[in-house]
């Protein structure tokens, strides 16, 4: 048999080609074959049709998050954020309608609420910085001062070289002063010079750490 000679002799003349291993194969499983072909189709033509639907959908939801966003009123603003999170769950405009009902929530004084809608969004990893400052600011606003030297320490801890670390070293040594521990606001006030010094940051904590005037003497 030939197959057995170019075995035998090492000679890859005759050797049949791959494509002919391949035609051979599919001829004795064809219907496995056909099996797994019509699979393979099935996924790419779901692939495709869940890609273009899901870009629909982002599109769609960012176009709502803009149109809530410019919407006359809060209640109004409300309702269409809350109608993203519902019909437009699995996109990455949800997220921000969660952040933004969050906003509204602070501007109308309502921190409890807007700390509820900001933590939701705590282990998001593009967001959770966010979330976690505005959560200490909540907590801060309601006179949790506790609670929000918590939250900023907590964000400092995880968030050390974020843009925003020096506005919550503020925050810190701010909450921190006023819940009378004024050594540890001292402290606070001392690093934001040393971490960022020559910034408007830095300047505010000078000013802070900077002995009081002298009382002038009165006028005879």
């Amino acid at each position: 048999m030939p197959s057995e000679t170019w075995i035998a002799s090492g000679n890859a003349e005759g050797a049949p080609d791959k494509f002919d291993l391949i035609l051979g194969w599919i001829k004795k499983n064809r219907e496995t074959f056909i099996g797994s072909a019509v699979i393979l189709l099935a996924v790419v033509v779901f692939s495709v049709y869940f890609l273009i639907h899901y870009r629909g959908l982002r599109d769609t939801a960012w176009k709502n998050l803009f149109m809530a966003q410019q919407a006359g009123s809060a209640d109004q603003a409300q309702q269409q954020l809350t109608a993203i999170e519902a019909s437009y769950g699995s996109t990455s405009a949800a997220p921000y309608a969660t952040s933004t009902k969050g906003d509204i929530l602070f501007a109308q004084g309502r921190f409890k609420e807007a700390g509820a809608e900001y933590s939701k969004l705590l282990n998001l990893k593009d967001l959770a910085p966010f979330a976690s400052y505005n959560v200490g600011k909540c907590k801060e606003a309601e006179g949790d001062l506790a609670g929000a030297q918590v939250q900023y320490s907590d964000f400092l801890l995880k968030n050390p070289e974020h843009y925003m670390a020096p506005e919550v070293h503020a925050s810190l040594a701010r909450a921190q002063e006023l819940s009378g521990a004024k050594d540890l606001a001292k402290t606070t006030y001392e690093k934001i010079v040393l971490l960022y010094p020559d910034t408007s940051w830095a300047a505010q904590a000078k000013a802070k750490l900077a002995p009081p005037a002298p009382p002038s003497p009165a006028k005879k």
